[in-house]
């Protein structure tokens, strides 16, 4: 049988319709795959994630405005696609760049998180030193008289303390460090400018006339005798009796007490050897009952016109009087004149236990440890630490 060959039409018309198909398949595969459908879940998600960015704790202008950047590419597409033909919606792209704006979005955020956590240590770092400080100048005032303007700094670094507590609640860490940088800065300033004062109870020439003068005292009381001793640093008063200490007492002294007495009205404690002048009884004075001394004696007066004549006090100041160890003490905190006071039943003891003519012996220290001397010997431990 002899076969036929298809006609050029047929071929021609076959190949037409085969081209249709195949342009009919390629513009409708998207529409045959489910392409065309819109990202409504990866869309809600980059929403989601970009609000997050936009409110979050941490995160840095540029970052916010990349993240808009993404999601703005997004809705472009997005837009793009709902705007052609249903069959020939392709949302695979943008579906693609929702996903990238939710990633880069959550990178943002986890970048955020971790500034804001090491912001938060060193906050955390600063109002934790902060603290410390300015509570060791707070410790320190108590027993260490601040100069007016230590004073003054110290009450800065206490505001600044708590505004630093304060911001860190907030969760404003920067504000946290700087008020807490700032109050460290304060105290420790506040600290050295009220300790050259302390520096003389450390002093090893003071320390050695100070031991002088107690050694003294001691021996006085071997001979048969009694002997007080006020050590100021320890806020102690010592009566030695055979050469041995019969009682201690606390005492309350000058608001000054750091300071040496150098003229009326500083009130400081004088330093010096002394006797007891006179005894008053209950109802004959102030503060209870007192015990006089011979304040000024003459090696004060040589000291004060000395100091006159060396400029380190005004020519018009007066010497001071009137300096007794009385009652109405046991206040734990030092508010005389310059007076040494006790309370009324250790004033009582006393009071029995001596007699007009006892040596009374007034130094800073003793070279054995003190408020003060303990502060100036750390200072200068934690200063050749620092170097």
């Amino acid at each position: 049988m002899e076969h036929r060959r298809p006609s050029r039409r047929l071929i021609v018309a076959a190949a037409v319709t085969l081209s249709v198909m195949a342009a009919a398949v390629a513009w409708t595969w998207p529409w045959l795959q489910g392409w065309d459908h819109p990202p409504i879940s990866a869309r809600a998600d980059a929403d989601a994630a970009v609000k997050l960015t936009v409110t979050g704790n941490g995160v840095l202008p540029a970052e916010i405005t990349l993240v808009r950047q993404h999601v703005e590419r997004s809705f472009a597409e997005d837009r793009r696609q709902q705007a052609a033909f249903a069959w020939r919606r392709d949302f695979r792209k943008a579906t693609s760049l929702y996903r990238l704006t939710a990633v880069t979005a959550a990178s943002v955020m986890q970048a955020a998180g971790q500034r804001v956590a090491t912001a938060r240590a060193a906050a955390e770092a600063a109002v934790g030193r902060s603290n410390a400080v300015v509570g060791e100048a707070v410790t320190l005032s108590d027993d260490l008289p601040f100069p007016p303007h230590e004073r003054m700094r110290l009450q800065r670094a206490r505001a600044l303390a708590d505004e630093a507590r304060l911001a860190m609640k907030k969760g404003d860490y920067e504000s946290a460090v700087k008020a807490a940088s700032r109050a460290t800065q304060e105290a420790q300033a506040a600290r050295v400018g009220a300790l050259p004062g302390a520096a003389r109870f450390a002093d090893a020439g003071l320390i050695t006339k100070w031991r002088s003068w107690v050694n003294d005292a001691i021996a006085h009381s071997r001979q048969g005798g009694s002997a007080v001793v006020v050590n100021k640093e320890r806020n102690e008063v010592v009566l030695y009796q055979n050469g041995k200490r019969a009682r201690t007492y606390s005492a309350d002294l000058g608001k000054n007490r750091l300071a040496p007495k150098r003229v009326a009205g500083d009130g400081a404690t004088p330093e010096g050897r002394y006797h007891i002048t006179s005894k008053r009884a209950h109802g004959e004075t102030k503060y209870y009952k007192a015990m006089m001394l011979d304040y000024p004696n003459s090696e004060d007066r040589r000291e004060f016109e000395a100091a006159k004549r060396g400029g380190r006090i005004a020519r018009n100041a007066s010497l001071g009087r009137l300096i007794e160890i009385h009652g109405n003490g046991g206040r734990d905190e030092n508010w005389t004149s310059g007076c040494v006071a006790l309370s009324d039943r250790d004033i009582d003891d006393l009071y029995s236990r001596v007699s007009v003519g006892t040596p009374v012996t007034i130094v800073g220290g003793d070279g054995n440890g003190g408020a003060f001397s303990d502060v100036w010997r750390a200072h200068a431990s934690s200063l050749q630490g620092a170097r």
